[in-house]
C-alpha cells in the first residue's frame, strides 16, 4: 500500500490513472472514482509521513484515532453503496437482455410462421356523429381452464373473438358509427405470474403473444372494412411482466408491448388503421398509461392495477395534465361504467371468465366485453356484449 501511495504521488514511478488503483488499495469491489481516490490517497501519505517521521506513536492519540475511525466507517458505507449500485445495474442488465432474447425468438417465429394473407380492402363509410369504443381487455391468451364454471382455451378464445366481431360490426351499423376506436388495456396474455396460472398455461408466452397478435390482427382488419378508420391502443397489464415478482418487474418490460409491434407490421399496408399513439389524436405517456380525443373528448387508458382506487381518478387527471373526460381500465375482469369526481370511469370485462385463480380467491366474473358510443358530447350509450 505504501509503495502504491508514495510511487503515485511523490516518487510519481506508478502511471496508473487514480480510479485503476481503486482496488489496489481499497480492496476487490470498490471501483471509486478518480477524484475520490485521489482524496483518499493524500489522507493516507499524510499518515505514512507522519509514521515515518515521528513513529507510530503519531497517529495513536485518541483524536487521532477517532477520526480514522470515522474514515473507515465512512468508506465502509461507500462500499457497501457501490454494492448496491453494481448489483441493481446488473439486475436491470439481465433484465434488459432477457427482453431483448424474446424480441428475437418472436421475430424468427413470425418469419418462419405460415402466416394467412390479411388484404386491405377500401370502403367509403359516410361522415357521422359518432365513433365506435370497443374494448379487447384481459383476453388471457394461452389460459386453459376447465372446471364447473367455465371452458377456456384458444380455440374457445378464437369462437368469441368472431362473435365478439360480428356484434360490434352490427352495433356499428345500427348507430351508422364513422370510425373505431379498439382499446386493449393489458394482459393479452395468461403469462406465468401466479404458480396456479403457470401450471394451467397451454402455450408459452411468445406462443401466447404470437397467437394472440395474430387474432386481433385479423380482429382489426376486418373492422377496417366497416369503419372510415380503425385506431387501436393499448397499455400492458400485470400478466405479461417478465419477472413472476412484481416487485422485480420494470414496467417497461411488459409482454404485452410486443402485441402493437407486431399489428403494426402485420398491418402496415392498411391505410385506415393506426396502431398505437398518433400524433394529434391520442398520446402514450409509457407503458402504463395514454391519453386519446375522441370527438374533442380526451379518455385516459390504464390497466387497473395501479388505478383501482377512485382517489387515483384525480392523481391520473394531475399526470395527464389536461381535463379527462373519461379513464378506461379493465383488471377486475367485469363490466362497470361510474363517475368519480366528474371523471367518468369505463371498466371492460375479460375473455377469461373463471379460472382456478378465481375461484381459488372466490372472486366471480363472466366473459365480456363493452362497446360505447361516443359523440362530442361524450358517451351517447354503451353495450355490454357476453362472450359466453
Amino acid at each position: 500500500m505504501r509503495n502504491i501511495v508514495m510511487g503515485k504521488l511523490v516518487d510519481h514511478t506508478i502511471d496508473d490513472e487514480y480510479e485503476d488503483l481503486s482496488e489496489r488499495l481499497f480492496g476487490e469491489g470498490n471501483c471509486f472514482n478518480s477524484s475520490e481516490v485521489r482524496k483518499r490517497m493524500y489522507g493516507m501519505r499524510t499518515i505514512i509521513e507522519a509514521i515515518e517521521r515521528d513513529g507510530e506513536g503519531a497517529v495513536c492519540d485518541e483524536e487521532q484515532l477517532s477520526a480514522l475511525e470515522a474514515r473507515r466507517i465512512e468508506l465502509l458505507k461507500e462500499r457497501q453503496k457501490f454494492f448496491d449500485q453494481r448489483n441493481a445495474f446488473n439486475k436491470l442488465i439481465r433484465e434488459r437482455s432477457r427482453q431483448e432474447e424474446l424480441n428475437e425468438i418472436l421475430v424468427e417465429a413470425v418469419r418462419s410462421g405460415n402466416l394467412p394473407r390479411l388484404a386491405y380492402e377500401p370502403c367509403h363509410i359516410e361522415p357521422s356523429d359518432n365513433d365506435l369504443l370497443v374494448s379487447l381487455n384481459d383476453i388471457h391468451y394461452g389460459a386453459d381452464v376447465d372446471n364447473h364454471w367455465n371452458t377456456y382455451n384458444s380455440d374457445v378464445c378464437r369462437e368469441m373473438m368472431c362473435r365478439y366481431l360480428d356484434r360490434v360490426v352490427a352495433i356499428g351499423e345500427t348507430h351508422g358509427s364513422e370510425n373505431c376506436i379498439v382499446w386493449s388495456n393489458g394482459d393479452a396474455i395468461s403469462g406465468n405470474i401466479h404458480q396456479s396460472i403457470a401450471v394451467t398455461n397451454k402455450e408459452n408466452v411468445i406462443e401466447q403473444i404470437k397467437g394472440v397478435s395474430e387474432l386481433i390482427a385479423e380482429f382489426i382488419a376486418e373492422l377496417s372494412k366497416h369503419f372510415k378508420s380503425v385506431v387501436f391502443v393499448s397499455v400492458a397489464g400485470n400478466h405479461s411482466r417478465i419477472t413472476p415478482n412484481k416487485d422485480d418487474a420494470l414496467l417497461s418490460e411488459r409482454l404485452d408491448d410486443l402485441v402493437e409491434w407486431y399489428l403494426g407490421a402485420r398491418l402496415q399496408n392498411f391505410e385506415n388503421v393506426t396502431i398505437g399513439a398518433a400524433e394529434g389524436n391520442s398520446v402514450k405517456i409509457d407503458s402504463t398509461m395514454y391519453l386519446i380525443n375522441i370527438r374533442g373528448k380526451t379518455y385516459c387508458g390504464v390497466h387497473g392495477d395501479f388505478d383501482g382506487s377512485a382517489s387515483k381518478v384525480q392523481a391520473l387527471q394531475t399526470m395527464a395534465r389536461t381535463p379527462l373526460y373519461a379513464v378506461l381500465s379493465g383488471h377486475l375482469h367485469h363490466n362497470k361504467i361510474d363517475e368519480v369526481q366528474g371523471v367518468k370511469t369505463i371498466m371492460a370485462g375479460s375473455f377469461l371468465g373463471m379460472d382456478d385463480y378465481c375461484v381459488q380467491k372466490r372472486i366471480y366474473g363472466k366473459a365480456e366485453q363493452m362497446v360505447c358510443i361516443c359523440d362530442a358530447e361524450g358517451v351517447r350509450c354503451s353495450y355490454g356484449v357476453p362472450l359466453q
